[in-house]
């Protein structure tokens, strides 16, 4: 008569079935959990291999395996996981690589599936969705705003007026010995139609922020001194030549003594350089078209206009008010106005001038 397979019996160890058995309760990996369950139920002597393996919905070979590593290693030697060479993804292609930190480089995808597409239609690579962030977040990715910039802006050109504004500064017609204050000089318009921006709320629970359609505008001039942190601003129903002069008339007339560097951007109502109706002591340096980048006050308004939106205003006073109160703290703390300029290329080039 044919015998079966004989039933396994391991050498019962109270010890190492008691510490087994605490391991399975706060064991989280799954596999390592019914290795843990396939020593115990060989304790018993009740059961083969198959066995085993039905109750666990594993293989019999896997229970044998794991059996001779508890026999030959103990308790470590069962959970100990060996590391099997995978086959090298196609994403570590050093040229693939590349190509993806150029492209993120550049902005050039919007979204997780129009990366996929690209390696797709490019390398073909085909990604699952899990696999698609994950490279993207191996190569540093983040999914950011861009900053919008003009096509018909000069890069070459805003370089260059960063590389020789010193020498910009020390050509200008102004007599040696005199105090001299470097400023940047900039306008924004502000109106009772602000738009929404995001805020703070409960998850699951959509923010509702009433809005009006009232189109009535008025504008902020201000200039922040790059070097001294000083700062001066002015409400304008407007803009236009004569009142940027009223402007520059106001931040003359803040010390009579010096001479003041105006540092400003090329629009239809800003005075040229050489122009005779410019206020006395007061000289003009014209920024690169279409780089906002370059005016520090560019970054003044948008945390102004933080201040103003997702709210109503009865009125353009209103308005005007509240533009006043989120000015004071960088007319009232020039180191304010040091942080919004930073410690870059305008402070220290002014400053060395």
């Amino acid at each position: 008569m044919k015998r079966g397979r004989p039933r396994i019996k391991l050498a019962a160890q109270n010890e190492v079935k008691a510490r087994l058995a605490r391991l399975i309760k706060t064991e989280r990996d799954a596999l390592l959990r019914d290795r843990m369950r396939a020593v115990l139920m060989a304790f018993d002597g009740t059961r083969r291999y198959e066995d085993i393996a039905r109750q666990l919905g594993r293989a019999r070979s896997s229970v044998q395996l794991w059996l001779d590593a508890f026999i030959r290693g103990g308790i470590s030697g069962l959970l100990e996981r060996e590391k099997q060479p995978g086959k090298a993804s196609a994403m570590q292609d050093p040229d693939i690589q590349k190509a993806v930190e150029a492209g993120l480089r550049e902005g050039r995808w919007r979204s997780g599936p129009q990366f996929a597409a690209w390696l797709r239609q490019t390398h073909g690579i085909k990604l699952c969705a899990t696999q698609v962030y994950y490279w993207l977040g191996k190569a540093a990715g983040a999914l950011k705003v861009p900053r919008p910039v003009h096509v018909k802006k000069d890069p070459a050109a805003a370089e260059s007026f960063k590389a020789h504004l010193f020498q910009k500064l020390c050509d200008l017609d102004i007599p040696a010995g005199n105090s001299v204050k470097v400023r940047v000089l900039d306008e924004a318009r502000i109106g009772l139609h602000e738009p929404h921006r995001r805020c703070w709320g409960l998850r699951g629970v959509r923010v509702i922020k009433p809005c009006q359609q009232e189109y009535e505008w008025c504008y902020v001039y201000g200039a922040l001194d790059v070097v001294g942190g000083g700062s001066q601003f002015q409400v304008m129903p407007t803009v236009g030549l004569d009142l940027t002069h009223a402007f520059l008339e106001q931040i003359a007339a803040s010390d009579q003594q010096a001479h003041h560097v105006i540092i400003w951007d090329q629009a239809g109502f800003h005075h040229r350089a050489g122009d005779p109706r410019l206020p006395s002591r007061v000289h003009v340096l014209p920024l690169p078209a279409y780089s906002p980048e370059l005016n520090p006050p560019e970054r003044l308004w948008d945390m102004i206009k933080d201040h103003l939106c997702n709210r109503v205003y009865q009125s353009i006073e209103d308005l005007e008010d509240a533009a006043g109160a989120a000015l004071q703290p960088f007319i009232q703390n020039g180191s304010r106005v040091l942080q919004l300029i930073g410690g870059g290329w305008l402070h220290l080039e002014a400053n060395a001038s």
